[in-house]
């Protein structure tokens, strides 16, 4: 009897653990079958218009009226704005690491990229009407693996209540407004680099001149 109850208990026992092995590789499975732009598809719902937190973007590309212009951290965390990594760079050489003026104006733009909240969210297909198939300004949003973005935006036209500007998430259906101001400051960032990048090259060439 002691045998039967015995034997009855090893086999809850093993039927408990395979049912538990069995949720966790399921969750397992759930989870890799996922890539990273589909666990960001419904960011517009999270209320959020970045994915992550600044921390965790290493790369930000910005492509605006046909020039590109790649933002990076250096090794110690800083951001830079990566010359021969874009086309609008013209500086032949430099070091990878950030000046104090790059880190301060690309960390404030991008700080407040990062609190930028998403305001009214549309899904549709009809984008042409937002101005986000022919946009003003394309942002690609990298991790660690700047192989592959994390998120891509096009941003396009001025709401009509000239407060908002429309966002459309690339790759998927989904259209939201943010706060005007949000564009502007990255707008003013590309002014800001082109500023920076102009400086250097006029002391490169000074300096060649002086040589």
């Amino acid at each position: 009897m002691n045998s039967n109850k015995s034997l009855k208990f090893v086999w809850i026992i093993l039927i408990a653990l395979v049912a538990f092995i069995t949720v966790i590789n399921s969750n397992s499975d759930d989870h890799d079958g996922h890539s990273e732009h589909d666990d960001h598809e419904n960011v517009f719902k999270s209320g959020s218009l970045l994915p992550v937190k600044l921390s965790d973007i290493f790369a930000v590309e910005l492509v605006h009226q046909g020039d590109l212009f790649l933002l990076e951290k250096d090794e110690s965390g800083h951001w830079f704005y990566h010359t021969h990594g874009a086309t609008n760079g013209i500086l032949k050489s430099h070091e990878h690491v950030a000046t104090p003026t790059e880190n301060e104006a690309i960390s404030i733009s991008l700080m407040g990229l990062e609190n930028a909240r998403v305001e009214r969210r549309l899904e549709t297909t009809e984008k042409d009407e937002y101005g986000v198939t022919k946009p003003a300004l394309i942002s690609l949003v990298y991790g660690q693996d700047k192989s592959r973005p994390i998120s891509q935006f096009a941003f396009g036209d001025l709401a009509t209540d000239h407060l908002s500007r429309y966002v459309h998430l690339v790759g998927s259906d989904q259209v939201a407004t943010i706060a005007d101001y949000q564009y502007t400051n990255l707008i003013e960032l590309i002014e800001k680099i082109k500023n920076i990048n102009l400086e250097a090259s006029q002391s490169i060439s000074q300096s060649e001149a002086v040589q």
